[in-house]
């Protein structure tokens, strides 16, 4: 996404404002961030190639902690390897005020961090990111003027983030608008009632592994044509069809079977419907659904959205492997080309048990 970056008048001269780029952070993320540090790595053309959040901690110094400094280190690393230029960063704390000399510091520790890719070009800080926010400028380096210009605006009050063109690019291009935190991501996950059916007999079926079964055509079936029953409308899932559903997702062939439909034409119902089992379901079937939901909001760059599937899936089946394992490469930086086999692996297992899925035709992230 291109951000394209205004000018102001201060005074007798003209000076950049990054309010733009400031104001582009929740969209870009999917929300509005709190107490993160927000990095945006830019091409030569101001293109945001990819956007990476952490939580923002100081020692009771006033430092970096040296976790934090490796963490930048690695994320520096994997900067570098998306083909970034420079990188810009936003602070955002309500514990501290922009002008504090910690996250002066905290810039300086980032642009060495970034220094194989020419560093952190400018830093801003602020409270939050709303309309109205105090912001500042806290770092400027030896590349901001090749990517910003000669001068910057030391400070500024924050436009409107959720009406800023990269919110509206987000709605236009996904159909979603930005939440107003990770917490809303995790509250669209909470689990709510099984069913609606006046009696309800729920069955939460124990983890299916081993060789393909004879049952697994059977339950690739039924979890199929929920995914077409949702794409043609929404759908309203008896409790007798949301326990086949889950005894489908109980075998790991059917789950490895459907994850690349993140990749097709059935991407937005397959996502309505992961989102639906996450909630409805329990254990492990819930815990299949949610990384299922995980693995697609990974690779459409949306990581926020999926460590707190992954998260659900955790809570709902900790020993899941393909949870942690997935969640372990989103902490890691691992891109999500990188887990594209998947996708593939997927393809191939569901026309061994019957079924030919739609050819891929979506972009993966990075």
């Amino acid at each position: 996404m291109k951000i394209t970056i205004s000018t102001r008048i201060e005074g007798s001269r003209a000076v950049v404002d990054p309010d733009p780029l400031i104001a582009a952070a929740p969209a870009l993320l999917g929300f509005v961030p709190e107490r993160s540090i927000v990095v945006m790595c830019l091409d030569a053309d101001m293109r945001v190639t990819a956007t990476m959040r952490h939580d923002v901690s100081f020692t009771r110094g006033g430092r970096t902690p040296v976790a934090l400094r490796d963490l930048l280190g690695r994320l520096g690393a994997l900067a570098a390897s998306y083909g970034a230029h420079a990188a810009a960063a936003v602070f955002v704390d309500d514990r501290s005020d922009p002008a504090d000399e910690r996250f002066r510091r905290l810039a300086r520790d980032l642009d060495r961090a970034f220094a194989s890719i020419g560093g952190v070009a400018a830093a801003f800080a602020a409270r939050e990111l709303r309309a109205g926010a105090p912001w500042r400028t806290v770092w400027r380096s030896a590349t901001s003027e090749m990517f910003l210009g000669e001068e910057i605006a030391e400070t500024g009050v924050l436009s409107d983030p959720q009406a800023s063109p990269a919110a509206l690019h987000r709605a236009f291009e996904t159909g979603r608008s930005v939440l107003r935190s990770r917490s809303e991501i995790a509250a669209l996950l909470t689990p709510i009632g099984h069913c609606e059916d006046p009696v309800c007999v729920e069955q939460t079926p124990p983890p299916v592994t081993g060789p393909i079964g004879p049952d697994d055509e059977q339950r690739l079936i039924v979890l199929y044509e929920a995914v077409l029953d949702c794409a043609r409308g929404p759908v309203r899932l008896s409790c007798e069809r949301l326990n086949a559903i889950a005894a489908a997702l109980a075998s790991v062939h059917v789950r490895d079977a459907v994850i690349g439909l993140c990749l097709t034409v059935h991407r937005e119902a397959a996502e309505r419907l992961w989102l639906e089992l996450t909630r409805r379901l329990s254990g492990t079937p819930r815990a299949a659904a949610a990384t299922l939901l995980g693995y697609l909001h990974y690779m459409e760059g949306s990581g926020a959205y999926a460590s707190a599937a992954f998260d659900a899936a955790h809570a709902a089946d900790p020993s899941y492997s393909l949870a942690n394992l997935l969640d372990t490469a989103l902490v890691n930086g691992m891109r999500p080309s990188d887990l594209a086999g998947l996708a593939d692996v997927s393809f191939d297992l569901a026309r061994r048990l019957g079924v030919t899925l739609p050819p891929a035709t979506g972009q993966i992230a990075g």
